[in-house]
Formats: structure tokens, C-alpha cells, sequence
């Protein structure tokens, strides 16, 4: 039999995660990457997002960035401000493809180029 948690259950541990996030001296900062490389690094709001009904929706930062790297933006991560992993393997979409991040990069792509400007469009867990 599987394990299955209340919807309140996870809700408190999503906003745990917020809670690890925000943690630091600083801002936590969402990573798009290719593969290892660092594409674009993102700075978090603080707080950086809110659970509710299972669901935990990040902020969406008020500044876009410019990419640092190019590349096909196939994976996310999310390090508090030391530097460390909070949250690791989300996805990384374009508007309606169901992806963890969407983002926009003015090309309907995730393919990003070194001074691209990059928006992040929303950003979301589903706790389970």
C-alpha cells in the first residue's frame, strides 16, 4: 500500500522547503541549466514563493536576466543563498508544457544564448 500524506501534510512540508530556502543571509536563487551548465542564474524573491493546497507557487521575480551561458535549458534547481541544493531536477518548459519552470525568452524555445534576456514566467511543485 502506498503512502498517502493530507493535503495540510503537504502543504507544511512544502512550506518547509520555503522555509530552507529563504534560510540564508541572502536570497535563494533558481539555476536553469544544461545538463551541469549553468545557463541563467535567477534570484528568488523573498519569500520565494507560497504553499497552499498542496501546491507550492515561487514568486515570480520582479527583474528578467541575462543568460550566461547558451544552451537547451532542460533542468532547474533551486540553491538557498550559501550555495546550497534545496530543490533539484524540476523541469524546464515554455508556457503551456507543463514543465515545473516556464520561461520566456522572446523565441517560444528554451534554447537560450549567452546575454539573452530570460523572464521567468512561473515556477511551481506539486508536493506529493
Amino acid at each position: 500500500m502506498a503512502i498517502v500524506y493530507s493535503t495540510t501534510a503537504i502543504t507544511a512540508r512544502l512550506n518547509g522547503v520555503i522555509t530552507a530556502i529563504d534560510a540564508g543571509p541572502g536570497n535563494g536563487v533558481m539555476l536553469l541549466l544544461n545538463g551541469g551548465v549553468t545557463l541563467a542564474t535567477i534570484t528568488l524573491a523573498k519569500p520565494c514563493g507560497v504553499a497552499a493546497a498542496g501546491v507550492l507557487t515561487f514568486t515570480v521575480p520582479a527583474l528578467d536576466i541575462s543568460a550566461d551561458a547558451t544552451g537547451n535549458a532542460d533542468g532547474a534547481r533551486i540553491q538557498d543563498s550559501t550555495g546550497a541544493v534545496m530543490i533539484s531536477g524540476l523541469t524546464v518548459g515554455i508556457p503551456l508544457s507543463g514543465a515545473n519552470v516556464t520561461i520566456a525568452n522572446g523565441l517560444n524555445s528554451t534554447l537560450v544564448t549567452v546575454g539573452q534576456v530570460v523572464t521567468l514566467i512561473s515556477g511551481q511543485i506539486i508536493g506529493s
